[in-house]
Protein backbone atom coordinates (compact mmCIF):
# COMPACT_ATOMS: atom_id res chain seq x y z
CA UNK A 1 0.00 0.00 0.00
CA UNK A 2 1.52 3.47 -0.66
CA UNK A 3 1.23 5.85 2.30
CA UNK A 4 -1.03 9.27 2.17
CA UNK A 5 0.94 10.63 5.05
CA UNK A 6 -2.39 11.75 6.10
CA UNK A 7 -3.72 10.55 9.65
CA UNK A 8 -7.40 10.65 10.46
CA UNK A 9 -9.10 9.45 13.94
CA UNK A 10 -11.96 6.98 14.35
CA UNK A 11 -14.66 8.79 15.59
CA UNK A 12 -17.36 7.31 18.51
CA UNK A 13 -20.12 5.65 15.45
CA UNK A 14 -16.78 4.19 13.87
CA UNK A 15 -16.60 6.57 11.14
CA UNK A 16 -13.43 7.96 8.97
CA UNK A 17 -13.66 10.99 6.78
CA UNK A 18 -11.79 9.96 3.74
CA UNK A 19 -9.87 12.84 2.84
CA UNK A 20 -11.32 15.47 -0.55
CA UNK A 21 -7.92 15.19 -2.36
CA UNK A 22 -8.10 11.14 -2.03
CA UNK A 23 -11.90 11.62 -2.92
CA UNK A 24 -11.29 13.73 -6.03
CA UNK A 25 -8.69 11.44 -7.02
CA UNK A 26 -10.52 8.43 -7.39
CA UNK A 27 -13.52 10.28 -8.41
CA UNK A 28 -15.76 9.12 -5.59
CA UNK A 29 -18.48 11.43 -4.54
CA UNK A 30 -20.65 11.68 -2.23
CA UNK A 31 -23.64 8.88 -1.73
CA UNK A 32 -21.13 6.36 -3.45
CA UNK A 33 -20.63 3.25 -2.22
CA UNK A 34 -16.97 1.72 -1.46
CA UNK A 35 -16.32 -1.83 -1.01
CA UNK A 36 -14.07 -2.75 2.51
CA UNK A 37 -11.54 -5.82 1.79
CA UNK A 38 -9.27 -6.41 4.72
CA UNK A 39 -5.87 -7.77 4.57
CA UNK A 40 -3.06 -9.19 6.62
CA UNK A 41 -2.06 -5.50 8.00
CA UNK A 42 -4.77 -3.41 6.71
CA UNK A 43 -7.76 -2.38 5.52
CA UNK A 44 -8.64 -1.75 1.99
CA UNK A 45 -11.67 0.50 0.75
CA UNK A 46 -12.50 0.56 -3.20
CA UNK A 47 -15.06 2.06 -5.08
CA UNK A 48 -17.84 -0.05 -6.01
CA UNK A 49 -18.85 -0.71 -9.19
CA UNK A 50 -21.81 -2.40 -9.37
CA UNK A 51 -22.14 -3.70 -12.96
CA UNK A 52 -18.48 -5.23 -12.20
CA UNK A 53 -20.56 -7.86 -10.44
CA UNK A 54 -22.35 -8.87 -14.08
CA UNK A 55 -19.06 -8.97 -15.94
CA UNK A 56 -19.97 -12.15 -17.50
CA UNK A 57 -23.69 -11.04 -18.45
CA UNK A 58 -22.34 -7.36 -19.78
CA UNK A 59 -19.78 -9.49 -21.70
CA UNK A 60 -22.65 -11.73 -23.52
CA UNK A 61 -24.63 -8.49 -23.49
CA UNK A 62 -22.06 -6.78 -25.27
CA UNK A 63 -21.75 -9.31 -27.78
CA UNK A 64 -25.05 -9.95 -28.90
CA UNK A 65 -25.35 -6.40 -29.18
CA UNK A 66 -22.52 -5.98 -31.45
CA UNK A 67 -24.22 -8.99 -33.79
CA UNK A 68 -27.05 -7.83 -33.90
CA UNK A 69 -26.68 -4.45 -34.77
CA UNK A 70 -23.51 -4.61 -36.48
CA UNK A 71 -22.00 -1.78 -34.38
CA UNK A 72 -19.64 -1.09 -31.86
CA UNK A 73 -21.11 -2.23 -28.34
CA UNK A 74 -19.95 -0.38 -25.00
CA UNK A 75 -20.90 -0.54 -21.21
CA UNK A 76 -19.41 0.98 -18.70
CA UNK A 77 -20.11 2.19 -15.34
CA UNK A 78 -19.68 5.44 -13.74
CA UNK A 79 -15.74 5.46 -14.16
CA UNK A 80 -14.67 3.13 -16.91
CA UNK A 81 -15.55 0.66 -19.78
CA UNK A 82 -16.13 -2.55 -18.38
CA UNK A 83 -17.74 -4.73 -21.70
CA UNK A 84 -17.06 -4.26 -25.03
CA UNK A 85 -17.54 -5.68 -28.29
CA UNK A 86 -17.22 -4.75 -32.09
CA UNK A 87 -14.48 -2.91 -34.24
CA UNK A 88 -12.10 -0.92 -32.35
CA UNK A 89 -13.54 -2.06 -28.86
CA UNK A 90 -10.63 -3.77 -27.36
CA UNK A 91 -8.80 -0.23 -27.22
CA UNK A 92 -11.30 1.08 -24.88
CA UNK A 93 -12.19 -1.73 -22.24
CA UNK A 94 -11.06 -1.09 -18.56
CA UNK A 95 -10.22 2.78 -19.30
CA UNK A 96 -11.46 5.60 -17.66
CA UNK A 97 -14.31 7.41 -19.61
CA UNK A 98 -14.68 10.98 -20.39
CA UNK A 99 -15.62 13.63 -18.25
CA UNK A 100 -18.06 14.28 -20.56
CA UNK A 101 -19.29 10.91 -21.33
CA UNK A 102 -19.69 10.72 -17.18
CA UNK A 103 -21.41 13.89 -16.74
CA UNK A 104 -24.04 12.78 -19.45
CA UNK A 105 -24.25 9.67 -17.83
CA UNK A 106 -25.18 10.95 -14.59
CA UNK A 107 -27.79 13.21 -16.18
CA UNK A 108 -29.80 10.15 -17.02
CA UNK A 109 -30.81 10.80 -20.72
CA UNK A 110 -30.55 9.24 -23.64
CA UNK A 111 -28.33 10.80 -26.78
CA UNK A 112 -28.52 10.24 -30.25
CA UNK A 113 -25.52 11.18 -32.12
CA UNK A 114 -26.17 11.36 -36.10
CA UNK A 115 -23.48 12.30 -38.15
CA UNK A 116 -25.44 12.89 -41.08
CA UNK A 117 -27.71 15.81 -38.67
CA UNK A 118 -24.64 17.53 -38.10
CA UNK A 119 -24.57 16.08 -34.79
CA UNK A 120 -20.35 16.16 -32.58
CA UNK A 121 -20.40 12.79 -31.26
CA UNK A 122 -19.06 12.84 -27.62
CA UNK A 123 -15.61 11.86 -26.20
CA UNK A 124 -15.68 8.16 -25.14
CA UNK A 125 -12.29 8.89 -23.88
CA UNK A 126 -10.69 11.87 -22.83
CA UNK A 127 -9.80 13.97 -25.82
CA UNK A 128 -11.33 11.11 -28.16
CA UNK A 129 -14.71 10.10 -30.09
CA UNK A 130 -12.01 7.17 -30.90
CA UNK A 131 -13.20 7.75 -34.14
CA UNK A 132 -16.68 7.11 -33.79
CA UNK A 133 -19.30 9.30 -35.56
CA UNK A 134 -22.20 7.75 -34.86
CA UNK A 135 -23.59 7.26 -31.17
CA UNK A 136 -26.49 6.20 -29.23
CA UNK A 137 -25.77 6.43 -24.99
CA UNK A 138 -28.24 5.26 -22.59
CA UNK A 139 -28.21 5.11 -19.46
CA UNK A 140 -28.40 1.72 -16.79
CA UNK A 141 -31.09 2.59 -14.29
CA UNK A 142 -31.89 0.99 -10.87
CA UNK A 143 -34.38 2.33 -9.03
CA UNK A 144 -33.16 6.09 -8.52
CA UNK A 145 -29.99 4.78 -9.12
CA UNK A 146 -27.60 5.16 -12.68
CA UNK A 147 -25.25 2.12 -12.76
CA UNK A 148 -23.56 3.21 -16.14
CA UNK A 149 -24.45 3.19 -19.48
CA UNK A 150 -25.08 0.70 -22.89
CA UNK A 151 -23.60 2.25 -26.16
CA UNK A 152 -23.55 1.44 -29.68
CA UNK A 153 -21.22 3.21 -31.92
CA UNK A 154 -20.12 3.29 -35.12
CA UNK A 155 -17.30 4.58 -37.35
CA UNK A 156 -19.17 4.36 -40.60
CA UNK A 157 -20.55 8.41 -40.98
CA UNK A 158 -23.62 6.92 -42.82
CA UNK A 159 -25.02 4.59 -40.40
CA UNK A 160 -27.54 5.98 -38.34
CA UNK A 161 -29.19 4.83 -35.09
CA UNK A 162 -32.28 3.16 -35.48
CA UNK A 163 -36.04 2.52 -33.82
CA UNK A 164 -34.38 -1.63 -33.42
CA UNK A 165 -31.27 -0.25 -32.19
CA UNK A 166 -32.65 2.03 -29.23
CA UNK A 167 -35.07 -1.42 -28.63
CA UNK A 168 -32.25 -3.80 -28.26
CA UNK A 169 -30.60 -1.07 -26.18
CA UNK A 170 -33.43 -0.71 -23.72
CA UNK A 171 -33.76 -4.17 -23.32
CA UNK A 172 -30.03 -4.51 -22.62
CA UNK A 173 -30.06 -1.89 -20.31
CA UNK A 174 -33.13 -4.00 -18.50
CA UNK A 175 -31.37 -6.98 -18.68
CA UNK A 176 -28.25 -5.77 -16.65
CA UNK A 177 -30.22 -3.75 -14.25
CA UNK A 178 -32.15 -6.80 -12.77
CA UNK A 179 -28.67 -8.61 -12.85
CA UNK A 180 -27.87 -6.29 -10.06
CA UNK A 181 -28.68 -6.70 -6.41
Amino acid sequence: MKATGIIRRVDVLGRVVVPKEIRKAYKIDEGDPLEIFTEKDGIILRKYSPLASVSDESDDVCSALSLTTGKTALICDKDCFISASGSGSSELLEKTISKRLREFIHSGQTLVCAFINGDAPIELIEGSTCGYFNQLVMPIKKGGDILGAVILADKNKENQTTGEDLSLCTLACELLSKRYK
